[in-house]
């Protein structure tokens, strides 16, 4: 069997620190007892309330997600606060919480990669270390949005039809709202990512992009079975959990 800070030490080592932006803040997130045997690892995008409940039901003491629990200092832990509250929930049940973010996004393989994958983009390569650019067949706008809802399996798409047809695609998982200019600068001609703000958008059809939001979520949860695969590598039981954005949380 494999302890929880042993198994922390491998994820560490194939999802290194060193490709996380600056500015990110994941790794070990609670740690209650890391000499504790892995009984099952809940793989998930985030650890809400929710799926610390399924981990408990599962039997599993590790919680694997891409969206840091901690990401700001926390000044006092109390049941009143959000992250405070699952962080207490997460101590009690002996639970191990570890996340991996940005260098998630932009490692091979990873939540970027898993994207690509899902939307088959050929010729496919990096213009950023977390953004991917490819091809697909042309196709009409309309047409590809309709591929990309279907792919995902989310039908809340916000697009800007800047010109006709597609063929050129960048992708930037969750939020891309910083890299347009660098979208541009790849030479795509379509942009999906997860969300953007009103202006960008407006940007974006003075530049002549298309531009496909497809939620954060919806082009994440991508990553979830991977984060399984990884973990039955090591011979270790895995869980996936996605939970429904909008009958759970209405986001």
């Amino acid at each position: 069997m494999m302890k929880t800070a042993e198994f922390a030490k491998r994820m560490e080592e194939l999802i290194p620190a060193d490709l996380s932006e600056s500015w990110d803040h994941d790794g070990v997130m609670v740690m209650p007892d890391g000499s504790a045997e892995v009984t099952g690892v809940l793989c998930a995008l985030d650890a809400t309330s929710v799926a610390i409940e399924k981990a408990v039901r599962s039997g599993c003491n590790v919680i694997l997600t891409h969206h840091p629990l901690i990401f700001r200092p926390i000044g006092r832990l109390t049941e009143d606060d959000s992250v405070g509250k699952r962080v207490l929930e997460c101590v009690g049940a002996g639970l191990t919480v570890l996340s991996f973010h940005t260098r998630l996004d932009s490692m091979e393989g990873g939540v970027n990669d898993c994207l690509a994958d899902r939307l088959c983009l050929g010729e496919r390569s990096a213009f950023l270390p977390f953004a991917r650019i490819g091809t697909v067949p042309e196709q009409p706008f309309e047409e590809f949005a309709k591929f990309v809802s279907e792919a995902l399996g989310t039908d809340r798409l916000q697009c800007v039809k800047a010109r006709p047809n597609v063929r050129r695609v960048a992708l930037v998982s969750g939020s891309g709202k910083d890299e347009i200019r660098e979208v541009i600068a790849a030479g795509a001609d379509t942009f999906v990512t997860g969300e953007v703000m009103h202006n960008h958008a407006i940007d974006c059809m003075e530049y002549g992009l298309n531009l496909i939001c497809a939620t954060h979520f919806a082009t994440e949860r991508v990553v979830v079975p991977r984060l399984a695969e990884m973990v039955r590598s090591m011979g270790l039981r895995a869980e996936e959990y996605v939970f429904d954005e909008v009958t759970e949380y209405g986001i």
